[in-house]
């Protein structure tokens, strides 16, 4: 367990862009209901959290909750985080007690076939728009998380959305098929690795995460109608050019995979919006997968990389 989240009593996102906590913490956070006394989004953050931990109980999984983060994205209509303050009077400035929670992010990680290298995490986020839950490899030296494809994410809101019961029952599918889906996820690593990419398709591949990303924000239509997601946003794209070209020094070429691997360094609730982490991760892995099938090529079909 990160050393980190641990059982807290008060909480100041005023300091912290973020606020690490255990699910014990979690669960003492004031509960937002409807008007009938129900859940406001069906059920509470915790709950989801634990029909996850349910799910891998079911199939005698050897796993830790191992981050549980809160953020607040600022919004005025729908803040992240809301301090009530007669519960402040209640139970003391900035006690947990008093906080409602609305975008937690929460990594479950399975230790079982883990390597000295990785290891596999469920990813469940929380926030305004829904629930959504991912899948894949982590990488323990950096904490780097991996969501291969869009085979491994699953939603209750947004374009492919599905009801709340099929999601849990889509983890389910994930868990009960655990090794032969972590087997594919790390061949799909080893393919990263063997495709070298040289110096000028960095540079062409940077300048296609800067098209994607003013295509995505266009105020044209026919341009932005097409890019769903973009991998990253701008300032994400000056850091990533930096680091690449760090890592392109007295190089001829670097691989794939330590271009993913330098991207999802930037996919951690402290550095991305909550709603962005999953699909920029997977937005970036599929239009590199796309790069990669498509670069040997003497004339790049830009449609074909292009990925929403």
């Amino acid at each position: 367990m990160n050393e980190l989240m641990t059982r807290k009593e008060t909480f100041d996102f005023q300091a912290n862009k973020v606020e690490i906590m255990d699910l014990p913490t979690l669960k003492r956070t004031h509960m937002e209901d409807d008007y009938e006394g129900n859940p406001l989004r069906g059920l509470y953050h915790f709950q989801a959290i634990e029909n996850v931990i349910d799910i891998c109980n079911k199939y005698n999984l050897n796993y830790d909750v191992e981050e549980i983060f809160a953020a607040h994205n600022n919004s005025k209509h729908l803040p992240g985080v809301t301090v009530l303050k007669k519960e402040e009077i209640a139970h003391g400035e900035k006690s947990v007690v008093a906080h409602i929670l609305r975008r937690i992010f929460t990594t479950i990680r399975i230790n079982d076939f883990e390597t000295d290298e990785l290891t596999t995490t469920i990813v469940l986020t929380y926030h305004q728009d829904g629930i959504q839950a991912a899948i894949g490899p982590c990488v323990k030296a950096c904490h780097n998380q991996c969501i291969l494809s869009a085979e491994r994410i699953v939603s209750n809101y947004g374009k492919n959305k599905v009801s709340t019961e099929k999601l849990f029952s889509t983890v389910d599918g994930w868990l009960s098929q655990f090794e032969t889906q972590m087997t594919e996820d790390r061949e799909r690593i080893k393919r990263l690795k063997n495709t070298r990419i040289n110096g000028q398709e960095v540079y062409t591949y940077i300048g296609l995460l800067t098209a994607l990303r003013v295509a995505h924000d266009s105020s044209d239509e026919t341009l932005s109608a097409g890019i769903e997601n973009y991998p990253l946003n701008q300032s994400q794209i000056s850091a990533f050019t930096e680091d690449v070209l760090k890592k392109m020094k007295g190089r001829d070429s670097i691989s794939a995979w330590d271009m993913y691997n330098i991207a999802t360094e930037y996919y951690k609730p402290e550095k991305t919006s909550i709603p962005s982490l999953v699909h920029q991760n997977v937005a970036f892995v599929s239009t590199l997968d796309n790069f990669c099938q498509f670069k040997d090529k003497e004339i790049i079909d830009a449609e074909a990389v292009l990925v929403s």
